[in-house]
């Protein structure tokens, strides 16, 4: 995420089975907390497949969010965890303020990937111009 978090401070912690997604827990005794399935923990995100870096880029926005103080829990309360919770507009009256805390993690995500060669919904005008976080991201 470049400049914008710094990283030094966050862990992530393998999780049994039923984990079956990564999520993170938040600031506990000085670190961000994120939790991965053990099953799909890569020993090395830097040598990952690009959708296992993605999620990792998703989970380090909210990891920035928590830190600007938004309250995830609340956060995903009101975002939902279906489809729509996800999907953002692709309009020009889109907005990063009128996202909630999924649909940007979603947009710094699809930034990253589309950086990357990956494929998404937008072009990088629309992330350009919608996105504050990730101008340079590195893994």
């Amino acid at each position: 995420m470049g400049q914008d978090l710094d990283v030094g401070p966050v862990r992530i912690l393998a999780a049994p089975w039923p984990v079956r997604r990564a999520f993170v827990i938040g600031s506990w005794f000085g670190r961000d907390w994120i939790i991965w399935p053990r099953r799909t923990l890569p020993a090395d995100f830097a040598t990952a497949s690009l959708a296992q870096q993605g999620v990792l880029v998703h989970e380090m926005v909210h990891v920035w969010q928590a830190r600007q103080g938004v309250s995830l829990l609340i956060g995903k309360l009101k975002a939902g965890d279906g489809p729509g919770a996800y999907a953002y507009p692709l309009g020009p009256d889109c907005e990063w303020r009128g996202l909630n805390i999924e649909q940007q993690a979603m947009v710094v995500e699809h930034r990253f990937l589309l950086s990357r060669g990956g494929r998404v919904p937008a072009g990088r005008d629309f992330y350009a111009r919608i996105c504050p976080l990730g101008a340079r991201m590195e893994i």
